[in-house]
């Protein structure tokens, strides 16, 4: 069986850092910065190169629907990609993450916390606070930080947060059991095509 990438947002690169660890110890991993989500096209061209440095191996990629193509990506052979739309529904599940999107919360993962003002004022534009407040306060019920307990909770930096958006921010504590899962389900799928014949 051919050796195994996995390609990962660095958005997750704490939580799948501990799940190589311990479940794919062997696999080569490569972390894309999470700011490619802001631009998609950029994103897709990210991962095409990553991919054709890679035709000799198999490949996991752990992204949800982030670029229009991405099905298509996954489609070539020895490729599986994690069964969700987003990083949000593969830390909380399809369930819980439904509760939280029906009851527009917007999710803070871990590293996008610290980078807030580079994806809402470099990336999104929101230099002006009162625009950003009524932006968020419009689209969004609640703001939720999603606590995965690797790192402790940024108190300061929620602070900040629920300060330019005029809104606090809820701490949600979740596992790794549905990034886990997700993971192990796609390279279940990856070994099964190479038992077909790799």
């Amino acid at each position: 069986m051919k050796p195994l990438t996995v390609v990962c947002c660095s958005v997750l690169r704490r939580e799948m850092g501990r799940i190589l660890e311990e479940d794919l110890p062997g696999a080569e991993a490569v972390f894309l910065d999470s700011m490619l989500h802001m631009h998609p096209e950029e994103l897709r061209r990210a991962i095409d190169a990553v991919l054709a440095a890679r035709t000799d191996r198999r490949i996991l990629l752990v992204y949800g629907d982030c670029h229009a193509r991405m099905a298509e990506t996954c489609r070539q052979p020895r490729r599986a990609r994690t069964a969700a739309v987003n990083c949000g529904e593969l830390l909380l599940g399809r369930e819980r993450y439904r509760e939280c999107r029906n009851g527009r919360a917007f999710l803070f993962l871990p590293e996008w916390t610290q980078r807030w003002r580079e994806v809402f004022v470099r990336e999104l534009g929101f230099t002006d606070r009162s625009l950003a407040r009524e932006f968020m306060q419009e689209n969004q019920r609640r703001l939720a930080y999603l606590d995965t307990g690797l790192i402790p909770v940024p108190e300061p930096v929620l602070a900040e947060i629920a300060d330019y958006f005029g809104m606090p921010v809820e701490i949600v504590a979740v596992t790794l059991v549905n990034l886990r899962q997700a993971v192990r389900d796609a390279a279940r799928r990856l070994e099964a095509e190479g038992e077909d014949g790799d």
